[in-house]
């Protein structure tokens, strides 16, 4: 009796399927349902240490910033484990080239104290992004907000592969998605430098790093990310 073959299916393609972006252009990501979005981080404001009448206006401004806004942001906080590896290293480079006996005594004592302190207490670093989307069939009826259209699109995302037919269709549409980004983004960062928060977009190497680590952060540790980054198409 013929054994029939199977067809192999290689891990990589297995996990791409599920993974709702099909390639990064630019500093955009492309989703698999031909949408786009660019992220932003955003500095921080250390909010306790301001006078009542400082936190109240800061939250005015905030209300305000929200209520401006005419189309859908995520907020994003992300913890991180603190990494002081490049921090410990210097102090180890300077304690090295210290010619007083004293000071180098000193400065090994202060990075055993740092090492034991983070891994005691856990220090966390938290960073914070604000994602900005934009849909060339969006509109502004329910179907953009409703709940059943969230979970249309995911399916239809993740069940999808993408042809070449619709990678060329997405790389026609990315001329406008990214005139539309630009002014979302300009809305974005001049309504929160109102509060006092910075918000930079992220290049295209730290899309990729953010995106890596987040979907595999225990492999993306052993592998670093080159400086070069090349165009990333992830489908």
């Amino acid at each position: 009796m013929p054994v029939k073959n199977k067809k192999k299916t290689t891990p990589d393609a297995t996990t791409q399927r599920h993974l709702p972006f099909s390639q990064i252009r630019e500093n955009i990501i492309i989703m698999k349902d031909s949408s786009a979005r660019m992220v932003m981080r955003c500095s921080t404001i250390n909010f306790l240490l301001k006078s009542s009448e400082e936190q109240d206006a800061i939250i005015m401004s905030f209300q305000r910033f929200l209520n401006a806004l005419d189309f859908p942001v995520q907020i994003i906080v992300r913890s991180t484990k603190l990494d002081i590896d490049g921090y410990l290293q210097k102090l180890k480079n300077q304690a090295v080239s210290q010619k007083n006996e004293l000071l180098q005594n000193q400065t090994y004592e202060y990075i055993d104290y740092l090492k034991k302190l983070v891994e005691v207490a856990q220090i966390m670093k938290k960073d914070f992004y604000i994602v900005v989307p934009f849909d060339k069939e969006e509109d502004q009826s329910v179907k953009s907000t409703g709940i059943f259209w969230v979970f249309k699109n995911f399916w239809r995302a993740i069940s999808n592969g993408d042809d070449i037919t619709k990678i060329k269709q997405q790389i026609k549409d990315f001329g406008s998605m990214k005139k539309w980004l630009a002014g979302r983004v300009n809305t974005v960062k001049s309504s929160l430098e109102s509060i006092g928060i910075r918000a930079t977009e992220l290049e295209k190497s730290e899309l990729v790093n953010l995106l890596s680590e987040y979907y595999n952060p225990t492999l993306w540790n052993l592998r670093p990310m080159k400086s070069d980054v090349s165009e990333y198409n992830l489908v």
